[in-house]
C-alpha cells in the first residue's frame, strides 16, 4: 500500500511539474513584433487600437493600445502617454506577456497625408516605451512606430472616417 501510495504521490508531483508554468521561464525570445491593428475607440485626443503580430523569433501575438496625444493636427503633435500590452505564444506553445507605457512627449504623430477632398488620411505614430515588462523582466524600454490611415469617404457633403488600421513595429529591451 506505500508502494502505491508513492508511485501516486510522484506521478502527482511529477504532472503538477508538466502543469505548473515555470519559475525559470524566460521573457519572449522576439525583441521586434511586426504589429496590424484597427482603432476600435477614440476621442479628440485619444486613441484605443487592437490587432495581431508577429514577432522575429517566430511568437505569435495579440495585442491592445491606448494612446493619448494632443489634437490631431497640433504643430507638434505629442503622444502624452497610454498603455501597452501584448499577448505572445511561442513556436514551442510558451505564453507569455509584455507591458509597458507610453512616455510622456516620448514621440509625435505626423501628418503624412492630409486627405484632401476627403481622401484617406494618414499619420506616422511615434514614441517610446517605458517600464516594459514581462512575466519574468521589468523596467525595460522600446519603441513604437505604426502608419495610421483613416479611411473616408463623403457622404452627404460631410467627409465620413469608416475605419482606422495601423501598421508598423514595436521593439523591446526586456
Amino acid at each position: 500500500m506505500k508502494a502505491a501510495l508513492r508511485a501516486s504521490l510522484a506521478t502527482l508531483v511529477a504532472v503538477a511539474a508538466l502543469v505548473a508554468p515555470s519559475a525559470a521561464a524566460a521573457a519572449p525570445t522576439s525583441i521586434s513584433f511586426t504589429i496590424v491593428g484597427y482603432e476600435y475607440a477614440f476621442t479628440s485626443t485619444a486613441g484605443s487600437f487592437a490587432g495581431r503580430a508577429s514577432g522575429n523569433a517566430g511568437e505569435a501575438a495579440v495585442w491592445n493600445a491606448y494612446v493619448e496625444h494632443d489634437r490631431l493636427g497640433s504643430n507638434p503633435t505629442y503622444v502624452n502617454g497610454g498603455s501597452f500590452g501584448m499577448a505572445t505564444t511561442s513556436p514551442s506553445g510558451a505564453l507569455d506577456f509584455i507591458r509597458g507605457t507610453f512616455a510622456h512627449h516620448g514621440g509625435t504623430i505626423t501628418t503624412l497625408n492630409a486627405g484632401a477632398n476627403c481622401t484617406n488620411q494618414q499619420y506616422r505614430v511615434s514614441d517610446t516605451l517605458q517600464n516594459v515588462g514581462t512575466s519574468t523582466t521589468s523596467g525595460g524600454s522600446g519603441s513604437f512606430a505604426v502608419t495610421l490611415t483613416h479611411y473616408r469617404y463623403s457622404l452627404f457633403g460631410h467627409c465620413v472616417i469608416y475605419k482606422a488600421r495601423v501598421y508598423g513595429t514595436i521593439s523591446f529591451s526586456y
